[in-house]
């Protein structure tokens, strides 16, 4: 029989308040009565989750199983240390800001079970390679992704939920440069050139609190989803935040044709300046970023078996 070990990752930083002490009560609590081996690890910086879940799947063996105790950035991390190592499997508590990542699924009340989340079963799902980086979620360019960046002017706020500051951050943001000209092409064979208010690449179907830019997407497909959004008028953005926000932009006549949707294999997004880009909550400035599907390449633990989208 293979041996269960259970790692707890706790990011501090995540969401409003730090939750490490109170998770750490309730995962002691879980454990009493099992007889299975289990650690804590707060980190303490940026990418500590990703060095200690390295750590952990190079010198432990058996059946490894990380729990993502914060927001999609901290799941973001875990992936990106284990990836590659077939003994580990992932899930994520949401205690971040957003919890996006969840949304993905039928049910989230059980990712907030810690006994449900003890016992639950794996399944393969899909990432994004970003360039040399792996994203669970979906990364986006453009003013969306400084809308991302913003966003941390305002999530800490009190009675600010995630999607209240993402809103917040995006009024804020449309006083800033809001068009990228961009080259994007899609599976070595499509180019579309153009200014481009913002390009979502997704896996799954939310980011930004809830916004559904991604309507179409399934995170156990094989495929990228890309939304495209070109060059608009301010008075028209306002209109159309709330159609983007509930994920029926494709179907409203009004505004579709600010959009293009597409599924793939792989994009390419080159421009001569630098452009924002946001990988699953982590900010970079690059001119050029290069993303591949890598199908079922995690195992991922779900409370509940149903996936909606």
């Amino acid at each position: 029989m293979t041996i269960k070990k259970h790692f707890f990752i706790i990011n501090p930083e995540a969401g409003k308040i730090n939750i490490s002490t109170k998770i750490t009560k309730e995962i002691d609590n879980a454990f009493k009565k099992l007889n299975e081996e289990y650690k804590i690890h707060i980190t303490k910086e940026k990418y500590d989750a990703t060095a200690y879940t390295r750590s952990i799947c190079e010198s432990e063996k058996g059946n490894l199983r990380f729990y993502a105790c914060g927001g999609d950035g901290t799941l973001n991390e875990v992936i990106n240390g284990l990836i590659g190592y077939k003994n580990a499997s992932v899930s994520v508590i949401p205690y971040g800001t957003g919890n996006d990542f969840i949304k993905n699924f039928n049910s989230i009340s059980g990712f907030y079970d810690l006994k449900k989340q003890i016992v639950s079963e794996e399944t393969k799902i899909d990432l994004l390679k970003v360039n040399d980086k792996y994203s669970v979620n979906l990364c986006n360019v453009g003013f969306d992704a400084k809308v991302a960046e913003n966003m941390n002017k305002f999530k800490r706020f009190p009675l600010i939920n995630g999607q209240g500051a993402y809103t917040l951050s995006v009024f804020y943001s449309l006083f800033q440069k809001m068009y990228s000209k961009l080259d994007i092409t899609i599976d070595n064979n499509e180019l579309i050139h153009g200014d481009f208010l913002l390009c979502v690449i997704a896996n799954g179907v939310a980011y930004g609190g809830g916004y559904k830019g991604a309507p179409l997407a399934k995170i156990d497909d094989g495929l990228i989803d890309v939304c495209l959004i070109k060059k608009v008028s301010r008075l028209k953005l306002i209109k159309l935040i709330n159609i983007y926000k509930i994920g029926n932009h494709l179907d409203n006549d009004q505004i579709k044709e600010y959009f293009i949707y597409k599924k793939c294999k792989n994009i390419t997004i080159s421009s001569k300046n630098n452009f924002t880009t946001c990988i699953d909550g982590e900010i970079i400035n690059e001119n050029n970023i290069d993303i591949s599907i890598d199908p079922q390449a995690v195992n991922f633990l779900v409370p509940h078996k149903d996936i909606v989208y």
